[in-house]
């Protein structure tokens, strides 16, 4: 026999657990972007007109999924840390900066959003002594702290902090070779007057977006936007405000 006290307590019960869900689902994902002030053009301002392809690309594609979003403040170090751990939902990443093994681990990616390259880069006297791979592996190159390289395992990492800093120790001589994206590369050159030579392609590779696999079931909603901002040319606008960058495409 039911009583009217058990009967409001499973109620309350009830209505507290759909409270709960809802907390829940309305919870937002965390991400991080543009924290180093050195992620020209992609996660930082080019100028006071053009505050970054990512800047731009992001609320377009999540706005209109319906999906709500929060921006953590961390170093590109912390943040690969807090996105393993949890601690970060998504990121902007390609596939082809990952080995064959990394693929598998606990996230899945969107469809394409834009195609990146990333080279070797050096200064122009040195160029013919890294024109080709087999010059370059067994070598110390320049990289990126906190950033993933499929093949760091044949060459010597020697991090540094940001875009900008790796350009300035490329011209003061503290590394001869380096891996930065075409757009960064060009930019941070100009910026600084360090002249640079362009050797082999490191990767090219599509950016997507990467979240954990627990949020597998958003990947067909952000698709459907992807897919109807190519179609639009919402994406081909934003991507030809920085195309006087060159790498961006």
């Amino acid at each position: 026999m039911f009583s009217v006290s058990g009967i409001k307590k499973a109620c309350f019960a009830g209505l507290m657990l759909l409270a709960t869900h809802n907390l829940c689902a309305s919870e937002p994902l965390y991400y991080n972007l543009g924290t180093t002030g050195s992620s020209v053009p992609y996660e930082n301002a080019v100028d006071d007109a053009r505050p970054g392809i990512f800047v731009e690309i992001l609320p377009l594609i999540m706005d209109r999924a319906g999906i709500e979003t929060s921006k953590v403040m961390l170093s590109t170090q912390r943040a690969m840390r807090a996105f393993q751990n949890g601690g970060l939902d998504f990121d902007f990443f390609s596939p082809s900066w990952l080995s064959e093994d990394e693929k598998n681990h606990d996230f899945v990616f969107t469809d394409p959003i834009l195609t990146i390259t990333e080279y070797f880069i050096t200064r122009p006297a040195m160029a013919p002594q890294y024109a080709s791979i087999d010059h370059i592996h067994g070598n110390i190159v320049g990289t990126i702290s906190g950033y993933v390289y499929f093949d760091d395992d044949k060459f010597d990492r020697l991090d540094f902090l940001s875009e900008k800093t790796l350009i300035l120790g490329l011209g003061k001589g503290r590394v001869d070779i380096a891996i930065m994206e075409e757009a960064a590369a060009r930019y941070w050159s100009a910026k600084h007057g360090i002249p640079i030579t362009f050797g082999p392609v490191h990767t090219t590779g599509e950016m997507a977006l990467r979240l954990h696999k627990k949020h597998a079931d958003k990947v067909p909603q952000i698709n459907a936007i992807i897919a109807e901002l190519h179609q639009s040319g919402e994406f081909d606008r934003i991507i030809q405000k920085y195309a006087d960058l060159s790498g961006v495409r």
